[in-house]
């Protein structure tokens, strides 16, 4: 009993997921064809992706929250929120805070066929700065 306990200590909060019932920053699920974009004649594969997208508003108390992208700088323009110095324009951005790699097949400029893993193509995650 005492180790099932102490697992449920460990779980992770994840970002959450745009659903239509929260305007609250959130991770939106996207598809992209490339075919949509004319990258067809030159990507072999994959003939798409869900690549997603972060949107939502960031309220004052989920900026630099866990699962944010919370940084040495967001704790100083923080601590300006709390005290009520910010100025008007200065508002918490919905970002990505998890990205992950994905592996593509196409052609380069002297068109051999080149396989890559190309960083930070698909939004896993989204957090307030």
């Amino acid at each position: 009993m005492e180790q099932r306990m102490e697992s449920r200590h460990h779980i992770r909060k994840r970002g959450l997921e745009c659903d239509g019932r929260t305007n609250l920053c959130c991770r939106q699920q996207f598809y992209i064809d490339f075919r949509l974009i004319s990258w067809n004649d030159w990507i072999i594969a994959p003939t798409g992706y869900f690549g997603n997208y972060c949107e939502g508003r960031c309220p004052a108390y989920m900026a630099g929250a866990p699962g944010s992208a919370s940084s040495f700088h967001t704790a100083v323009v923080n601590q300006y929120r709390m005290r009520g110095m910010n100025p008007e324009a200065m508002h918490s951005c919905c970002v990505p805070t998890k990205l992950s790699t994905m592996s593509m097949l196409y052609f380069d400029d002297e068109y051999n066929i080149v396989k890559r893993d190309v960083p930070n193509m698909i939004v896993e995650e989204c957090g307030c700065t």
